[in-house]
């Protein structure tokens, strides 16, 4: 009975040491294989940066490195710059960093720390900056399926060649997301407690609730960054699916309906429009444009005899190559996009 309790601690003891020799040598082997994808990770980065510059494309993720061991893998840059030298446009930024999880590396999540710059030939000068930019990203076989990009505390201001007053807005939280749909690409822009200033006409405007959902006929291949042609946004068909307005001072406008753009550029489309609130749009609309003050007046007292004195207004807007008509009145002409 002795010889054999004897023989018990020793065999446990063995399969301890086999647990342990084990567990260190699948770690040492995880380990291998993280930082096998790590170099791999960063070969790729560097092959594709050289591959931009035989395009032309000048761009450099500083201090480039990967991290996120033991569960992550993702690049990290101090900043980010980039310069088309085709077109004359530079992008620089600040700090940039992604990751994705070892056991669902198809979904990536980045961060891009601001402030961004950017400079065109043409006159676009653009400045932007935000509290946090976040973005995720889920790839398929197909290339990118999915993208969702959330800010808060957005501030941008774009100066366009010619325009006397650069656009400024302002945003407390922004969120974007596309996906595929079929063909199709679906996408949907919201923007909470934005301010839209444009010189003193629009310095001050209420700020707003926006939300835009579209759908663009065969063009989810804009997700890759594809396409058949240099001006996609031409040879369109598209859903304008909600596109809703809410003002803090309680007006509100919403639009919807089917339209397409042409290979000049020219937009048709058949909208609904809804104007909520009357009395409140006529006071934006007065402070933004004391000048016309009275023909707003006499306008808003139209719309709410159309509207049979309530205080919402829908209306049918039909736009036939860029000429804009609410019923049989013509209000002009839209510029090609």
């Amino acid at each position: 009975m002795a010889r054999s309790s004897g023989k018990a601690p020793a065999n446990t003891s063995r399969r301890y040491l086999w647990l342990v020799i084990l567990i260190v040598v699948a770690i040492a082997g995880y380990t291998g294989v993280w930082f096998y994808l790590a170099g791999q990770l960063e070969s790729r980065s560097q092959f594709l940066l050289s591959d931009l510059r035989s395009q032309n494309v000048e761009a450099d993720c500083r201090d480039l490195d990967v991290r996120g061991y033991p569960f992550r893998l993702g690049l990290h840059c101090t900043s980010v710059v980039a310069e088309d030298q085709k077109t004359a446009t530079t992008v620089s930024t600040g700090g940039f960093r992604s990751a994705a999880q070892i056991y669902k590396p198809n979904h990536i999540v980045s961060e891009l720390d601001g402030p961004v710059s950017i400079k065109a030939s043409a006159g676009l000068l653009a400045d932007m900056n935000w509290d946090i930019l976040r973005s995720s990203t889920v790839f398929s076989l197909d290339g990118l399926d999915r993208a969702s990009l959330e800010s808060k505390e957005l501030q941008a201001k774009v100066t366009v060649a010619g325009a006397s007053d650069p656009v400024e807005v302002v945003a407390e939280t922004s969120q974007f997301h596309a996906r595929r749909n079929n063909a199709d690409l679906d996408a949907v822009l919201r923007l909470n407690s934005a301010i839209v200033r444009l010189g003193e006409q629009l310095g001050n405007m209420p700020a707003l609730d926006l939300q835009a959902d579209v759908t663009l006929a065969d063009r989810a291949s804009l997700l890759n960054g594809g396409s058949q042609t240099d001006q996609p946004w031409r040879d369109l068909s598209a859903s304008l699916n909600n596109l809703n307005a809410d003002l803090e001072n309680g007006a509100g406008l919403s639009i919807e309906g089917p339209f397409s753009i042409n290979q000049d550029g020219y937009l048709t489309g058949k909208f609904n429009m809804e104007v909520r609130n009357m009395r409140a749009w006529q006071d934006v609309l007065t402070r933004a444009f004391p000048h016309l003050a009275k023909e707003i007046g006499n306008a808003a007292g139209i719309a709410a005899g159309i509207g049979g004195g309530g205080g919402s207004l829908s209306l049918p807007v039909n736009i036939e190559n860029g000429t804009v008509r609410i019923g049989f009145i013509q209000l002009g002409k839209l510029p090609p996009i």
